[in-house]
């Protein structure tokens, strides 16, 4: 009976915190996939390339307002990376969008500023450190070698139809042909919407119950001596990140249930890493670029937001 008595709050208290994750995430994520599924299917890559000079470096600011206005999931994410390439985009442009898209997607930013009411800081902070670290990474790759020397071998191309199919009925009378049009795209947008929602929501669902078991049956005491040493904790979120791979419109809830626990700075570096290197987009990334390429990646990344969450720490950004 002890026993049970024992167990019994820990269920509660693993309820009340997976629950609480899952109902301030999921808004977000509907919101999401709603808007990357609606501009998937209304807005061309072509129209929005029009606005990215040739220039690698002139290239960078406006390959990230195309990701902001491009959000989708990041096995869409490295197709359209890979179809810029094709396009004469600079590979610098390139990279940066891959990596910073995720992050810079105004859903992702509103999400952060929910969650992160108290630290509004930690907002601006993952923005900045995103763009800055993407340019960097995408900077370095553009300098490496031209687009076809840093592709991989063998590209799929499974989203590549998904951009066009929407434009191949046609109907007598215009006037038809437009009313039937916009309902085809309506509907994509909701099959979309759907298909994507549940695969983000299986993911969340996930993490949400890693975030609640560890929190409830890992005795605080240790886990808090653990956050008090920021160089293990910078390296035990990223670590996390990388495994999770939670999307980047609600892993701002995730981050938010340690806050008590781990220093800002090992959050911030969460909220960075997680969209640009996980296990699923490493293994998308490898599906467009050669591995040098990603290794390269994903090396420099790593070392620039670990030493950029310490140069945070030590400057005191978040006293």
């Amino acid at each position: 009976m002890g026993r049970d008595n024992r167990i019994a709050p820990q269920i509660q208290d693993w309820i009340s915190i997976f629950l609480g994750i899952i109902v301030e995430a999921t808004p977000f994520l509907l919101l999401g996939v709603v808007v990357s599924a609606l501009v998937h299917v209304f807005v061309t890559e072509d129209a929005l390339l029009r606005f990215v000079p040739k220039n690698p470096i002139l290239s960078l600011v406006p390959a990230i307002g195309v990701g902001m206005l491009m959000p989708v999931c990041e096995c869409g994410n490295v197709a359209v990376a890979r179809r810029f390439l094709a396009k004469g985009v600079p590979v610098s442009a390139c990279v940066t969008f891959l990596l910073a898209a995720p992050i810079l997607n105004p859903v992702a930013l509103i999400a952060t500023a929910t969650a992160f009411r108290y630290e509004p800081s930690v907002v601006w902070l993952r923005g900045g450190l995103a763009f800055v670290v993407a340019a960097l990474v995408g900077l370095m790759i553009g300098h490496w070698g031209r687009g076809e020397e840093l592709l991989a071998s063998r590209l799929h191309r499974d989203h590549d139809h998904s951009h066009h199919h929407d434009h191949q009925h046609h109907d007598s009378t215009p006037a038809q042909g437009r009313v039937r049009g916009t309902v085809g795209k309506l509907g994509a947008v909701s099959q979309q919407a759907g298909n994507e929602f549940m695969t983000m929501m299986q993911v969340l669902v996930i993490g949400a119950s890693v975030a609640a078991a560890t929190q409830v049956l890992i005795p605080r005491s240790s886990i808090t001596g653990i956050g008090a040493g920021v160089v293990f904790a910078i390296v035990a979120m990223m670590s996390l990140a990388f495994v999770l791979s939670i999307c980047s419109t609600v892993d701002a809830f995730f981050a938010l249930s340690y806050s008590n626990i781990f220093p800002t700075p090992a959050l911030l570096a969460f909220l960075v890493f997680g969209p640009m290197v996980s296990m699923k987009s490493v293994g998308m990334m490898l599906t467009a670029f050669k591995p040098r390429v990603v290794f390269a990646m994903v090396t420099v990344t790593v070392e620039l937001i670990f030493i950029s969450a310490l140069l945070l720490n030590l400057k005191g950004a978040f006293a």
